[in-house]
C-alpha cells in the first residue's frame, strides 16, 4: 500500500502548515497549507529566514527549539507569534523533527499549527461568560483601544464612574473623554504604549456625563497588546485617584501650614524672606512675642491655650494687608513680612496696630482673658540677610519686652553687645573645634515591635569651658556664619563612629546633614575617608535631612546641587532619612523626588498625639502614605507612656525621645547597649542616663 502514496500529494494534503529549514532556520520548502494560513506565496520566502516572520519577543523561543533540535530527534514545542501577510499575527504552536540525516530531507522539518482560538479560550478560564462577567463588575475601568486610541472595548466601571453610556462610548476615541488640560498627555501617553513594550502610566481628569460635575481624576495603565492575536489592541485600566489627590493637597496644605492656626510655618517663612533679601525687595519683618501666655496654659489648659493662639492669629490677619504673610515659628511666637514697607515711620506704625489689636480683651470657652504682645521690628536692607533680619527683629522684640517691664531702654552700644558676644563665640568655637570641646551625642532609636535599639541619632554638643554643655540651638547658626559647619560636620562624625566602632554592626548611625554640607563637592570623599578610618560599613549610615535644606541653596560657584550630593551617598550605600517630616515642603512630589528609606514625624505632632486630635490625624495620614510609599516611620520627641501608646496604635515602626534615654555621652553609649541595647526597658546595671 505504502508503494502507491504519493508522499508530495500526503504533504500537499496536510491540514497545518509543513516547513523544511536548514540549521540557519532559512527556508527550503512549505506546503499549501502553510502558503494559506500565513498568506504568503512561497518563492517569496524560500531562501529567507523564517525568523522574519517570528515576533521579535519570540524569536529567542524558536532558537532555543530549534537548538535542541539539533541534538535529539523531536525538538521541545513552542508557541510563538507569526506576521501574517496582512500585517497582524497569529499565535502557533511549532515542533520540530531533526531530519539532517534523512536522504532526500536534510534539514528540520517544523509543523504547525494555529492556536489562536485555543489562547482565547484559556485566557477565559474555559468560561468566556464568567470571565466577561468578572471584567464587567471589577471596581476599575477596563478598556481596549485600537492602534488608533479608538475605545473597542469597555466594561461598566466606566458608566459607574462617569455616567457615559457604553453604547456612545464604543468608537470614540478616550481622548475625548478628557479635560482639555491634560488631553495632550493622555494622547501622548496612548502613542507611546503603542511602540513600548513596557507598561505606560498616565493621569488626567476625565470629564463626567453631567458637564455640572466636577472632572475625576485618574490614573491609566497601558498595556501593549496590539501584536498579541488574541487581544490586538491596547489594554487600558483606569483607577479612581480623587481620594489621593485629596490627601495630597491636606499633606501639602500642612506641610507648609502651621496645623493649630493654619498660618504659614517657620520653613515658608524662610523661603520668603530669603525670596525679598534675593530680590532686594522693600519690607518689614515684625516679630511678635505674646506676653502672659504661660499663665492661660496653666491656670486654664491647653485647650484654653491653643483657643487663644487661635483668636490671636485671626486677628494677626485682620491687622496686615492682604498679601503680607503671617506665619507662627514657635508657641506664641508669630512673624510678619509687610512687603513694599520702606521706611520706619510705616513699619512702626504697623507694630503699633499690631500691639493694640493683640492687647484687647480675648472671650474664650473657659472666660475673658487679656494678653499683651511684644512686638520688634527689622528693615530689610542692601546688606540684610535672612538670619541678620530675624535675629534684629527679634532683638528689637526683646527691648519692647522689656520696655513694658519698666526697665530702662539700652543704649545703641548695649544693643550691640549681643552681635560682639556673637562674634567671640564663634572664635571660641573655631578653638574648640581643635581642642575636641565639640562631640557627637547618641540617642537611641528603638523599635516599636522589639524594643531593641536599631539605630543611634549623632546630636552635637559642645563642652564650652566657661559656659558649659551647649546645645546645637546656641551655636549651629553661628558655625554656618563662621564657615565652620563642614568642619564640624566632620568632627560630630568622627566623634560618632569612635563612639559607636565596636556597637552590633546591625545598628545603624543617623546624622543630620546642613545645606553647606549637601553643596560640598567633596563632601561624600569625606565621609568615605571618615567611615573606612572607623572601620565603618556605608550602609550604617542613615543620612538625616530637611527638605528645606534641599531646596535652600543650588549648584553654582563652586558648589553642587543637594540632589547630586544624596545620589553619590546611596551609591556609597547610606540610607536617607526625611527628618521633622510635616513641618517644611514636604509634598508627594518631594517625597518621590529623593531614594527615601525612612521618613521622621516631628515632636510637634507627637507632643499634640494626645490632646489634639488634628495632630493625631496627621500622624495617621503621614503613617499610611509613608506605608503605601514603603518607608519606616520614626517618631522623634517622645516624653510619655502615653505618646509611646498612641504612637505604636497609629502604626509608627520606631521611636525616640526622653522616655527611652537621653542623647548619650560617647562613654556611655557601650554600656547602654550592654544593658539596654536589647530592651530598652530593661533595668540598667547603673543609674538611668538623663
Amino acid at each position: 500500500m505504502a508503494d502507491h502514496i504519493d508522499f508530495e500529494a500526503l504533504a500537499g494534503a496536510m491540514p497545518d502548515p509543513v516547513l523544511v529549514v536548514d540549521t540557519d532556520v532559512v527556508l527550503h520548502y512549505v506546503n499549501p497549507a502553510g502558503a494559506e494560513v500565513f498568506g504568503w506565496r512561497p518563492e517569496v520566502w524560500l531562501g529567507r529566514s523564517i525568523l522574519d516572520l517570528i515576533h521579535p519577543d519570540d524569536v529567542a523561543n524558536v532558537l532555543s527549539s530549534t537548538g535542541t533540535m539539533q541534538a535529539k530527534r523531536i525538538g521541545t514545542p513552542v508557541e510563538v507569534r507569526v506576521r501574517l501577510a496582512d500585517g497582524t499575527w497569529k499565535w502557533v504552536e511549532i515542533v520540530g523533527y531533526n531530519a539532517l540525516d534523512i536522504e532526500g530531507l536534510h534539514g528540520l522539518v517544523v509543523v504547525a499549527r494555529d492556536v489562536t482560538r485555543r489562547r482565547m479560550w484559556e485566557v477565559a478560564g474555559s468560561d468566556t461568560v464568567r470571565f466577561q462577567q468578572v471584567v464587567q463588575h471589577a471596581s476599575s475601568v477596563t478598556l481596549l483601544l485600537d492602534r488608533d486610541g479608538e475605545i473597542t472595548s469597555v466594561n461598566a466601571a466606566f458608566t459607574r464612574l462617569l455616567g457615559h453610556d457604553v453604547s456612545h462610548v464604543i468608537g470614540r476615541k478616550l481622548v475625548s473623554f478628557c479635560t482639555t488640560d491634560d488631553a495632550n498627555d493622555l494622547e501622548f501617553s496612548i502613542e507611546k504604549a503603542g511602540t513600548e513594550v513596557k507598561p505606560v502610566s498616565c493621569e488626567a481628569s476625565m470629564r463626567h456625563v453631567d458637564a455640572a460635575r466636577p472632572p475625576l481624576p485618574m490614573r491609566f495603565e497601558i498595556v501593549n497588546l496590539l501584536d498579541d492575536p488574541v487581544v490586538e489592541g491596547l489594554v487600558v485600566t483606569g483607577y479612581d485617584v480623587s481620594d489621593l489627590h485629596h490627601a495630597r493637597r491636606t499633606l501639602e496644605h500642612l506641610a507648609r501650614h502651621d496645623a493649630l492656626t493654619g498660618l504659614a510655618n517657620r520653613s515658608v517663612l524662610l523661603d520668603e524672606l530669603e525670596r525679598v533679601v534675593d530680590d532686594h525687595r522693600n519690607a518689614a519683618v515684625v516679630f511678635i512675642d505674646l506676653d502672659r501666655f504661660k499663665p492661660v496654659n496653666d491656670l486654664l489648659g491647653h485647650e484654653s491655650g491653643d483657643e487663644l493662639l487661635r483668636k490671636v492669629s485671626e486677628r494677626l490677619l485682620d491687622s496686615v494687608r492682604p498679601g503680607d504673610l503671617v506665619a507662627r515659628v514657635g508657641g506664641d511666637e508669630f512673624v510678619v513680612v509687610a512687603y513694599d514697607l520702606c521706611d520706619r515711620v510705616q513699619g512702626q506704625a504697623l507694630c503699633d496696630r499690631i500691639d493694640a489689636t493683640l492687647s484687647m480683651p480675648y472671650l474664650l470657652i473657659e472666660g475673658p482673658v487679656r494678653v499683651t504682645a511684644s512686638v520688634g521690628l527689622a528693615l530689610v536692607d542692601d546688606d540684610a540677610t535672612v538670619t541678620g533680619l530675624l535675629a534684629d527683629a527679634d532683638l528689637a522684640m526683646y527691648e519692647a519686652k522689656a520696655a513694658r517691664r519698666g526697665e530702662p531702654e539700652r543704649s545703641i552700644s548695649q544693643r550691640q553687645r549681643n552681635a560682639n558676644e556673637r562674634r567671640r563665640l564663634a572664635d571660641d568655637l573655631a578653638a574648640g573645634l581643635g581642642r575636641g570641646e565639640v562631640v557627637a551625642f547618641l540617642q537611641p532609636i528603638v523599635s516599636m515591635e522589639l524594643g531593641a535599639t536599631t539605630g543611634l541619632e549623632a546630636l552635637v554638643r559642645w563642652q564650652h569651658p566657661e559656659r558649659g554643655l551647649l546645645t546645637p540651638a546656641a551655636f549651629l547658626d553661628l558655625a554656618e556664619d563662621a564657615g565652620l559647619d563642614l568642619l564640624l560636620g566632620d568632627v560630630v562624625l568622627r566623634s560618632a563612629c569612635a563612639a559607636i566602632r565596636d556597637v552590633d554592626p546591625a545598628v545603624s548611625l543617623s546624622m543630620n546633614l546642613s545645606v553647606t554640607q549637601l553643596a560640598d563637592r567633596a563632601l561624600c570623599d569625606r565621609i568615605s575617608g571618615i567611615l573606612a578610618e572607623y572601620d565603618i560599613d556605608p550602609e550604617r549610615l542613615m543620612v538625616e535631612i530637611t527638605e528645606h535644606a534641599t531646596l535652600t541653596r543650588r549648584a553654582g560657584g563652586g558648589k553642587v546641587s543637594p540632589e547630586h550630593t544624596l545620589e553619590e551617598l546611596r551609591a556609597l550605600g547610606a540610607s536617607l532619612c526625611l527628618d521633622d517630616f510635616g513641618t517644611g515642603y514636604s509634598s508627594l512630589t518631594h517625597i518621590r523626588r529623593y531614594p527615601l528609606t525612612a521618613i521622621k514625624i516631628d515632636r510637634s505632632f507627637v507632643a499634640g498625639v494626645i490632646d489634639h486630635p488634628e495632630d493625631r490625624a496627621v500622624i495617621a495620614a503621614m503613617v499610611g502614605m509613608a506605608g503605601a510609599l514603603e518607608l519606616e516611620v520614626v517618631g522623634e520627641g517622645v516624653e510619655t507612656e502615653e505618646q509611646l501608646a498612641a504612637l505604636r496604635t497609629l502604626g509608627c515602626d520606631k521611636v525616640q525621645g526622653y522616655l527611652i534615654a537621653r542623647p548619650l555621652p560617647p562613654d556611655q553609649v557601650g554600656d547602654w547597649m550592654r544593658t539596654r541595647g536589647r530592651n530598652w526597658r530593661a533595668p540598667s546595671s547603673s543609674s538611668r542616663i538623663d
